[in-house]
């Protein structure tokens, strides 16, 4: 069987929350290759609700800030919805905001600190910003706005829960030596894969990983992993594009498999 590329077919795993994976499932099927789904972290709201007072802006780092949130039907007013100036990490963010009906200005950035520095550009203290938050996140953001004197309110919206193990289906895939690439998607997710991963007695250290920034990647390489590939823009697509290594790697242990 072959990819529609006409590419070889390759067998990814997939460890992103449930939602998340089935999409990229889908894209990845249609393009031929075949796919093991096993989320290493869920996904849980909080049920926060939006506070009172005036904001001067709102930032949201992840679109399950977006997704995951419980406001109330009237509360953000449609008017705060409308002007409230959003800041974003990835573009994927920015479309969910509009997704939930908020049509102010939007500040996108690729990444926490280059929109923690676009925000002190644009923001004056004592401006007060709504930070969307995840329960595990890094603190860099939220020091460098304080710091700066802005009056920061941080509500966490939803927690990433960690998973108790990988699928069944994952793991004797793994062991089997019958997957091409892992893909990464988050640091933490990539965290958690390598602790499931030995937990299941899986060699982690042998597996060619794709990760999906420099930061998802850190987690590998401090673990020893040496067949990481890392793409160049913090996207789908781009991570996508990685394929190549994989088939490459593919192409080597067939022809050490044909040597023995």
């Amino acid at each position: 069987m072959t990819a529609d590329s006409g590419s070889e077919t390759l067998r990814i795993l997939l460890t992103r929350p449930a939602a998340d994976a089935a999409r990229s499932a889908e894209r990845l099927a249609a393009a031929g290759h075949h796919v093991v789904v096993s989320p290493v972290i869920e996904m849980c709201a909080s049920g926060a609700s939006w506070p009172s007072g005036t904001l001067d802006g709102m930032i949201a780092t992840s679109a399950a800030a977006f997704d995951l949130s419980q406001f109330a039907p009237e509360w953000p007013s449609p008017e705060i919805r409308r002007l409230l100036r959003i800041f974003a990490v990835g573009n994927k963010t920015a479309e969910s905001a509009r997704e939930h009906g908020f049509g102010g200005r939007l500040i996108v950035e690729t990444n926490a600190k280059d929109l923690a520095e676009a925000i002190l550009r644009i923001v004056q203290p004592p401006a007060r910003l709504l930070y969307l938050a995840g329960h595990d996140r890094k603190a860099d953001l939220e020091a460098r706005c304080k710091t700066a004197g802005l009056n920061l309110t941080v509500i966490e919206i939803y927690e990433a829960r960690a998973a108790d193990a990988l699928s069944d289906e994952a793991l004797e895939a793994l062991s089997r030596r019958e997957i091409d690439a892992v893909f990464h998607y988050s640091r933490r997710s990539a965290e958690i894969f390598l602790t499931l991963a030995a937990a299941g007695r899986i060699d982690f250290k042998a597996l060619r990983h794709m990760a999906i920034s420099q930061d998802t990647a850190a987690p590998l390489y401090s673990r020893g992993c040496s067949f990481v590939s890392i793409a160049l823009e913090p996207n789908e697509k781009a991570l996508l594009a990685l394929l190549p290594d994989a088939r490459k790697d593919s192409g080597e242990l067939v022809r050490s498999n044909n040597r023995r």
